[in-house]
Parts: C-alpha cells; structure tokens; sequence
C-alpha cells in the first residue's frame, strides 16, 4: 500500500482551506470537490491527518468513485472490492451512508446493498461470512451516493474530527472548530499579534487559535481513532509521530483573547481552555461586545467572531441593531483593524454593514450544521 486513494469530508464552504492544508501537511496534490477533498498518499497520511488536520472531519482510504444508474450496479461496485486487506475475519463492520440528489431508494437501502456487496465479497475470497454491528462496528465503510456518482470508503477517523476531546462545557450555539481554524485562516491571523472573540461563547476561536500559535496537533487529546482497529496499521508508528510532534510544540504565552458576556458561558469556557491545555495563553473576561468600554485595553487588529444568528435567541432590538451597535463598537476601538465573522442572518448584518459604512472584503457560503451560514472578512 505505497500509493493509496484517500477523500475527507470537510465541511461545505471550506473545501479550498482543508485542501490546502492537505496539501501542507502530506506535500501532496489535493483536489477540492463538494463537502470533501481527494487525494493520494502513504499510511502515514492517516497518522498525520488525524492528529494534525484542523479543517477535515473525517479521513476515509477511498475503496471505490464510479458513476452508477441503479442499486444493482452499487453492489457489483462494491463486490469487486478486495475487503479482505482492510477486516479481519473475526471483526464486525457497519455501513453508513448519505445520499444527495433525486432517486428511487434512500441512503438505508444503499446502505443494506453495499452490505450485503461487502458479506459476498468476503466470502468469496475468504470463505468466512463477516458480521455486521450496527452498534459497535470494528470497522466502519461509508458511502456517498451524490446524483449518479457512487464513492465508498473506509473510515479511518471514527467520530468526526471537529470533536477535539477537550469540551467538559458545551454551548448551545457552538461553533465547529473546523470552522473556527478556517476562520483564523481566512483572517490571516498572525500569531505573534493580538486576537479576541468578543462573544466567545465556550471558547472554540481563542482554543484552536492558541492550538496553531502552539504548534499543538489539534486531535492530540483523542484517544478514538477508528484506526486502532484497522489490522495493517503499525499503532507504534503513530504513537511515534505524536511523542515527536509534541515534542516540538512550545508553551509561549500568546495574545489570544475571548469575552463573553453571560458568566455561566464564560466558566465553561475557563474550563475548556484548562482542559485543552491552553489556559495559560487564553485570557478570557466578563464583557458585552456591543459595548466598546468592556473590550481588553490591547490593541487588537485581528477579531475573529461566532455571533447569535437569532436562531435560539434575538437580541433586544433585533438582529439589525445588535449588529450595528457591535459594529459601532468595534469602529470605536479597533478602526482598521480585520474583523471574521460567521452569520446564518447574514442580510441583517449586511444591513448593519451599510449603516456603519464597514468595508467587506471577503465573503463565502458555508455550510454550518443545517445552518446556511456566510463567512465574511471586513475591514473595520
């Protein structure tokens, strides 16, 4: 397995950012498509992406990319897979399955087929009939079926990698940190200068801002990756690169930055930061962001910011005049300075963009849970 076929799912709006980094990490050729990345690599690139991606959800070795016109042809697809290299005899497996476009069967019947694809073939080869568990699979296959085209995959992540195993408080409207390091991206952050999240919420922006100033892989608390289980990988060898890679991290004390202004969130986010091992870097304070007198004294030139889309709650006064005041606030104190900033009520903030004459230098679609979010970059 020299030269294997991998895809990554990321999420939709980012796929440029998560190719990139690909590419920056494996110094490979990464090809952008919808919601994922392709690419081709050594094992080791299971290793390394696991534990140093900051933008991928999960890392899938690619068993299968073909088009197809029915069911019947998914499960010849399947069936002339070699499973025996990525199971052992003795392991159970499970198929998850989505699927986008309009057909004549649901991601559950694709998910039975390619099932049943899997049990043939390996009986076939191995004269052994696998299990299948959908509660507590060895291995996991995911397949895609988006319009006519068909991609399977063997799941070497596990649960997806926005999970960085660090949270003890959840937020109600938190933001993915995949989407939060694709944000300090888009900003162009640089480490050495000043950053904060006004509305930090459980502190998902300053975390994997003080993870990249660090050079701490940001799954390096996991202790989950499916790719225990996959029987030809050396589990030493990972263990290796991690001890090496954290090796070179460094403890230097950062600017980074986070307000919140209700006390129950601004605990939790304490707490998050302690438990990530970046409390010592992240400085956090009570503070109403539509007010420039509660802002830190720094001079920040870079706010990167998960606002309320008025989704679970609106502000008094509405969407429009919570982010105008904001807006106004942040003119008051940082005039020039980058402001990133993510919003499902993106008209509204459009809307407060123009009152406050705030220039937009960037935007784009993305795709934030269900939420159909834009990311903006402005100059305050």
């Amino acid at each position: 397995m020299t030269d294997i076929r991998f895809f990554a799912t990321t999420s939709t709006g980012i796929e440029d950012i998560a190719s990139s980094e690909v590419e920056m990490l494996l110094n490979v050729k990464c090809f952008p498509d919808v919601g994922k990345v392709f690419f081709q690599s050594n094992l080791e690139a299971i290793y390394i992406l696991n534990l140093c991606s900051s933008t991928l959800n999960k890392v899938m070795i690619c068993l299968c990319r073909s088009y197809f016109e029915n069911l019947n042809q998914i499960y010849y697809l399947v069936k002339q897979v070699d499973f025996s290299q990525y199971i052992l005899p003795n392991q159970s497996f499970a198929v998850e399955s989505e699927r986008y476009g309009v057909h004549d069967f649901t991601s559950v019947d694709v998910s039975r087929v390619v099932g049943q694809a899997i049990i043939d073939s390996y009986l076939s080869s191995k004269s052994v009939r696998i299990k299948v568990n959908l509660n507590s699979p060895d291995i996991t296959f995911f397949s895609l079926v988006r319009n006519n085209e068909f991609i399977l995959g063997l799941n070497t992540s596990g649960e997806s990698l926005h999970k960085r195993n660090y949270r003890v408080y959840e937020h109600p409207a938190a933001l993915k940190s995949t989407i939060a390091s694709a944000m300090l991206t888009i900003a162009g952050w640089d480490h050495n200068k000043p950053l904060i999240d006004p509305m930090c919420g459980s502190a998902t922006i300053p975390i994997e801002a003080a993870f990249k100033a660090r050079r701490l892989p940001p799954n390096y608390l996991r202790k989950n990756y499916a790719f225990y289980k996959i029987g030809f990988l050396n589990l030493k060898d990972f263990e290796n690169l991690r001890e090496k890679l954290l090796s070179k991290a460094n403890r230097n004390v950062y600017k980074i930055f986070g307000m919140e202004k209700y006390e129950r969130h601004l605990k939790g986010a304490i707490m998050n930061c302690s438990n990530a091992g970046v409390g010592d870097t992240v400085f956090l304070k009570l503070g109403d962001a539509t007010r420039s007198e509660t802002y830190p004294s720094e001079p920040f030139d870079t706010i990167i910011v998960n606002p309320p889309y008025g989704v679970r709650m609106v502000p008094e006064g509405g969407m429009k005049r919570f982010y105008t005041l904001f807006l106004k606030a942040l003119r008051e104190r940082f005039s020039g300075s980058k402001l990133v900033l993510i919003t499902a009520a993106f008209r509204r903030f459009l809307e407060a963009v123009d009152e406050v004459d705030v220039k937009i230098l960037e935007e784009r679609n993305v795709l934030h849970g269900s939420l159909n979010a834009k990311i903006f970059k402005c100059e305050i």
